[in-house]
């Protein structure tokens, strides 16, 4: 996968106030990326509100010849979509980029197929992203929100009913969960304060951390949400706030990200270590938090252990 190189904090703050105050001839000046020029023509275009939202979920999912046990995809991806099935409002769906067509699609009707067979040297989730993008804002557009999910991510129950309560806003997660799939432990991510020194919110460790409202600007839409999946998920809240969008930040956890199951990317690439420390630092071991969470992400009971009580 290939990713545009980081943007600089400076750089990225000057960009920011200079779009919010106007400074178009300015800016003009700029040696812009892609995903600055795409998030800019975006920003012309006002944010409408989609009467019966309905929210996408645009599953980029590796192929079974890329991976060493096809049956873990098949069974984090059935989690997945369990956590989409038990969403409190009903109103989406999930389109599935892959070269195999995996069997957990039948368990909804609301779940569908877009074969991928374009060669693609390494690894290819940014082209399926982009396959997707086209699909689901161009080729078959729905208006309401757009979020890119990993295979292998779990959502709450409540997370298309917390963006109905504000349906003019995107969502970013801040407040989130890391599920060690190897040892059953559960760690809290929200943003760092003071009484949370050493945190860090959901949307620097996973990229199912954003969902934007679409359907106002189809090809502009489009062009972003392209360019976006060439850059690393930190960049995501700059690059939406420069598009024009709000963002409200989570407060409670609203995406659960599953490590350590196998079959991760990271985990393929011999990396992902910093991550499983930072489960164990901020452990949840809270019977009551813990059983919330089981309530509140279906799928998570399967892999959560029980506390050991060393809290």
């Amino acid at each position: 996968m290939h990713e545009q190189a980081q943007i600089a904090k400076l750089r990225r703050a000057v960009v920011t106030k200079l779009a919010r105050f106007g400074g178009a001839r300015l800016l003009g000046l700029l040696p812009l990326s892609p995903a600055e020029s795409a998030a800019l023509a975006l920003r012309k275009h006002a944010k409408q509100t989609a009467i019966n939202p309905t929210t996408t979920f645009a599953i980029p999912l590796v192929g079974a010849h890329q991976v060493s046990d096809w049956s873990v995809i098949e069974e984090t991806l059935s989690l997945a979509l369990k956590a989409l099935i038990a969403q409190s409002d009903p109103n989406w769906r999930a389109v599935i980029c892959s070269q195999t067509r995996p069997k957990a699609i039948d368990l909804d009707p609301r779940i569908s197929h877009l074969p991928f067979d374009t060669p693609v040297e390494g690894h290819d989730k940014v082209a399926k992203l982009n396959a997707l993008t086209q699909h689901c804002l161009v080729d078959d557009p729905k208006a309401g929100f757009f979020m890119p999910l990993d295979g292998d991510d779990l959502l709450h129950r409540d997370l298309i009913k917390d963006l109905n309560t504000a349906p003019s806003n995107g969502l970013l997660v801040c407040s989130g969960l890391i599920l060690n799939a190897g040892t059953g432990r559960i760690g809290l991510t929200q943003n760092r304060s003071l009484a949370a020194l050493g945190q860090k919110p959901f949307w620097k460790f996973c990229g199912s951390c954003m969902v934007l409202p679409v359907g106002s600007a189809p090809e502009a839409e489009a062009r972003f949400f392209t360019a976006l999946s060439e850059h690393e998920h930190r960049l995501y809240p700059y690059l939406a706030e420069l598009a024009g969008y709000t963002l409200e930040d989570t407060t409670e956890p609203r995406a659960l990200y599953i490590i350590n199951h196998g079959e991760n990317f990271e985990t393929r690439r011999g990396r992902g270590g910093f991550k499983q420390r930072f489960v164990e630092r901020f452990a949840i071991t809270d019977e009551d938090q813990l059983a919330a969470i089981r309530s509140g992400f279906v799928g998570a009971e399967t892999l959560l252990k029980p506390s050991r009580g060393d809290s």
